[in-house]
């Protein structure tokens, strides 16, 4: 160290140490030595569209329809999933496909959960849910793990339609469809049974089946279909409970592996992790943490709302994103506990 080789006093290593882990212009761009890191909070359902997700995906180039997204709607105990090719991402044209295309045909869930974009917290949205009945969930921003089962599937979909669009790009709407097709009829991980199985009690009749034949049933009167039918489906909701809490739970304890349980009191200063880049401006360059927020409330164990001075707007966010503050090191950063910004922006 090259100021003990010129310099010393008690407390020497203590003093230097706690000065460079306060200087705000190293925490913003490298962040902190230390993160927090919550519980995987777990929300099992126990019947079929009870708890649905949605999302919108894009933009695409301008498909021959006028299409540029596509809306994603899935099912959280069946794994069933419905998209929808979009010209636009308006929270009325979100809306509307929710109503014809989920609701007039699967019937109302109890709770639809998505991310915060702004046509799923517009007042449209808003109201079709109050009307419908429909308890509105929304993930933590910059926080994907907070919606995983539709994150994984919008990835799964755009892998596929890498693969076969054309060169223009212009087709990719058209390859949906089919691509449902197979993914309905093949097993999930989770639920170890195929999302059409979970959600019909039947599996999908697909193009070899036509070619190979499947053996027909025997013949039974409607009451004896009816009533086989309440059993099967009585059996296959509970596997895919039993099965989807155990794979819950398998999942949970690998990720609660690397957890700190990191709990920040109400009032003190905290880092922001913020991935957004300003354009025009290198990346790299970036100040990677925002900072400092304070502490408002925190609501669960992995959730806090947080406010940036006295006048700034009340952010909910996961733990995941948040880091002890540990103080600045000049005169001109000590007017943070009043509210102002320390955080140097390149």
């Amino acid at each position: 160290m090259k100021i003990r080789e010129r310099f010393y006093w008690v407390h020497c290593r203590d003093d230097v140490e706690d000065w460079c882990r306060k200087c705000t212009s190293c925490a913003a761009i490298k962040g902190p030595q230390t993160r927090s890191r919550g519980a995987l909070k777990l929300y099992n359902v126990g019947a079929a569209w009870e708890r649905i997700a949605i999302d919108v995906a894009g933009p695409f180039p301008e498909s021959e329809s006028g299409n540029k997204y596509f809306m994603v709607v899935m099912d959280y105990f069946t794994k069933w999933p419905e998209v929808f090719a979009i010209p636009n991402q308006e929270a009325s044209t979100v809306a509307d496909k929710l109503v014809h295309e989920i609701f007039c045909r699967f019937g109302v869930p109890l709770e639809i959960h998505s991310d915060q974009g702004r046509n799923f917290e517009s007042q449209i949205f808003q109201e079709t849910c109050r009307v419908m009945g429909t308890h509105k969930t929304r993930t933590t921003s910059y926080h994907p793990q907070s919606d995983g089962m539709v994150e994984r599937f919008n990835q799964t979909l755009e892998r596929y339609l890498a693969k076969v669009v054309e060169k223009r790009q212009q087709d990719w709407d058209r390859h949906i469809q089919p691509f449902l097709l197979s993914y309905r009829s093949a097993v999930h991980e989770s639920t170890l049974v195929t999302p059409a199985y979970a959600n019909f009690v039947r599996e999908l009749r697909l193009p070899a089946d036509l070619i190979t034949g499947i053996p027909p049933d025997a013949p039974r009167s409607i009451t004896d279909y009816v009533n086989d039918l309440r059993n099967k489906m009585n059996d296959i909701y509970e596997h895919v409970r039993q099965t989807g809490q155990q794979t819950s739970e398998k999942m949970k304890t690998r990720y609660d592996r690397k957890m700190n349980n990191k709990v920040f009191d109400e009032s003190s200063l905290v880092w922001l992790h913020n991935p957004v880049r300003s354009k025009g401006k290198s990346p790299k360059l970036q100040a990677k943490w925002d900072g400092p927020y304070r502490i408002v409330t925190r609501i669960n164990d992995v959730t806090y709302r947080i406010q940036k001075g006295a006048r700034g707007t009340p952010k909910i966010v996961h733990v995941d994103r948040l880091a002890l503050y540990y103080g600045a090191n000049n005169a001109r950063d000590e007017h943070v506990l009043g509210g102002g910004s320390v955080a140097r922006h390149y």
